[in-house]
């Protein structure tokens, strides 16, 4: 192989890379550091590794960013799929919930609502169902293993969507994007998992405010899987 293909082809890959990276960051401008205010998106990682994030900044690698993408993409091609059945509105919904008076948990969420015989279901990262008269969160998540039960971060993510949007029950949803497998599993809204949440967050405000890491959650519990990817690794375990 000739040098002037290896260039070519190192080129592309960079290019690709790059715009990787652009596209990361105009998505980063929506979910922009404030004091106080947290993402139901992190709730369920390592606590160490969120105190990292808020105080020092996001870290990611282009790895990081072409996982990030195929996420997206099976996203919007649950989207699709929806659409090939329902008619599909599409709208924008900011979600805020107080925690207490000086801490939030704030997001945007971007929905796809589809109408199907006089039902609505709510489709995206996170859809609204409204079936036989009933309205139904789905978080649809993508994963290279089908889990057992849902992952308690995705459950921490859609019960606090559940409380702010005033929906009783929702659905995670999962797309194994190795074997093809669908899994769904229903969860009920439930104020104590909402108190357990709420606490979770005014601890995770105390060390930021305090500028003071946290126990590393994540080897504690045995999570290592967690730490094998997170990009503050050698930070943590100075």
């Amino acid at each position: 192989m000739s040098e002037e293909i290896i260039l070519e082809e190192k080129k592309l890959k960079e290019l690709l890379k790059q715009g990787l990276a652009s596209l990361h960051e105009k998505e980063k401008n929506v979910h922009k550091t404030e004091k106080g205010v947290y993402y139901p998106s992190a709730l369920g990682s390592c606590l160490r590794k969120q105190y990292y994030t808020y105080t020092l900044g996001e870290r990611v690698s282009p790895e990081d960013l072409v996982i990030f993408a195929t996420g997206k993409g099976v996203h919007e091609t649950i989207a699709r799929a929806f659409g090939e059945v329902a008619t599909i509105e599409k709208v924008e919904e900011n979600v805020s919930l107080e925690v207490s008076p000086a801490i939030k948990l704030k997001g945007r969420i971007d929905l796809l609502i589809a109408d199907y015989e006089g039902k609505k279901y709510l489709i995206e990262a996170l859809l609204i169902a409204d079936y036989e008269g009933k309205k139904y969160l789905i978080e649809a998540k993508s994963t290279s293993k089908t889990p057992d039960a849902p992952f308690e971060g995705h459950v921490f993510q859609l019960q606090v969507y559940m409380q702010a949007l005033n929906y009783n029950e929702g659905f995670v949803l999962y797309w194994n994007k190795v074997t093809g497998e669908i899994k769904v599993f229903k969860v009920q809204k439930n104020e104590e998992a909402l108190k357990t949440i709420f606490e979770r967050v005014k601890k995770l405000d105390y060390y930021v405010s305090k500028n003071i890491p946290p126990e590393p959650e994540a080897i504690i519990k045995g999570r290592f899987w967690e730490c094998e990817k997170c990009p503050f690794l050698e930070l943590c375990i100075r």
